[in-house]
């Protein structure tokens, strides 16, 4: 009977010790509820408003309480983790210099690094753009991929990439030597030895990627820049895509002139494409001419293999004729 009291009490400790709200636990104060009855008629009487507000909000939306806060937007966490956060001021960290060229979803720039006097090219890629073509998955492929795979000496390498509130931004190595379709275009077709370092190099990079699981699916004279040694080096990698030898995919994307004929049929293909698109970049810059759609060469044979029964038909017409009396009696 003596301990009865006492053993009471401690089982209203322990249960008013277990009562620690979430907030009490976070924001401080940690007096269990016996005392704050004791010493705050208020305490209380915001804990049981605080409770019915969170039921009654809870009721009406179930979700609601599910909901986690998160420390960026959503336009910025939909782009992590291949494009960090981070607020750079591109007024006083780069000095723009040019434009180099120009996407559906933004620019390419030359800027000069003002700490070290570096020159790069920065792409600048619009967020609202992204979003709205719902290509978020493929910016954020690219980004990866550069990083994956821009080590390689015959591909552009990423020096840095992130994000700010409306705009993605890659940085990468500035190509000096141009493109080599403005190769192509100055000096019309190139010695076929030349062509062999260029395919040669080009080949290399693209067995380079389809060992890391990449296939490029736009590679054409543009999207091939020459350095300051005039080794080729491929850049843009926005229509790239993971893609593992044995697997396939059926995307319809690329240029139409160096396209496969699998991806011009939408049939499923794999990275055997790139080296089609490598045999028509072959075929420009031996002869600057991108080679005929398979439709006209259709044309071609279909005109010669009429051509040539014509030609047969009227031997044979002419064989008949010369058989007959009359012919012979006319010849003579």
């Amino acid at each position: 009977m003596g301990n009865s009291n006492a053993k009471k009490s401690n089982h209203n400790q322990q249960k008013y010790d277990s009562q620690y709200s979430l907030s009490d636990l976070l924001g401080g104060s940690c007096v269990n509820n016996v005392i704050a009855q004791a010493s705050n008629e208020e305490g209380r009487s915001w804990s049981r408003a605080s409770y019915r507000s969170w039921t009654r909000s809870a009721a009406q939306d179930i979700h609601g309480s599910s909901k986690t806060v998160w420390p960026v937007s959503r336009s910025q966490s939909i782009f992590l983790p291949e494009f960090p956060v981070k607020e750079l001021s591109l007024k006083t960290g780069y000095a723009f210099l040019d434009i180099i060229a120009k996407g559906a979803y933004g620019q390419v720039y030359k800027v000069q690094k003002q700490e070290t006097g570096q020159v790069f090219a920065l792409k600048v890629i619009s967020k609202a753009m992204i979003v709205a073509e719902n290509c978020v998955r493929q910016a954020k492929q690219e980004a990866a991929i550069l990083r994956m795979v821009g080590h390689h000496p015959f591909i552009v390498n990423s020096v840095h990439r992130w994000q700010g509130r409306k705009t993605l931004y890659i940085l990468m190595n500035y190509i000096s030597g141009g493109e080599l379709f403005s190769l192509v275009n100055e000096y019309g077709c190139l010695p076929e030895k030349v062509v062999r370092i260029y395919v040669a190099e080009i080949a290399l990079a693209i067995d380079f990627l389809h060992n890391a699981g990449v296939v490029h699916r736009d590679l054409k004279t543009t999207n091939i820049l020459l350095d300051e040694y005039g080794h080729a080096v491929i850049i843009d990698f926005g229509l790239a895509k993971w893609l593992h030898r044995t697997e396939r995919t059926n995307t319809f994307c690329g240029t139409p002139q160096y396209m496969a004929p699998e991806i011009l049929k939408k049939e499923y293909y794999g990275q055997e494409v790139d080296w089609w698109s490598l045999g028509v970049l072959a075929c420009v810059l031996l002869t600057n001419e991108v080679p005929p759609p398979r439709s006209f060469l259709r044309e071609c044979f279909a005109a010669r293999s009429q051509l040539h029964r014509t030609y047969k038909n009227s031997v044979e017409e002419f064989q008949s004729c010369r058989a007959q009396p009359s012919f012979l009696q006319y010849m003579s």
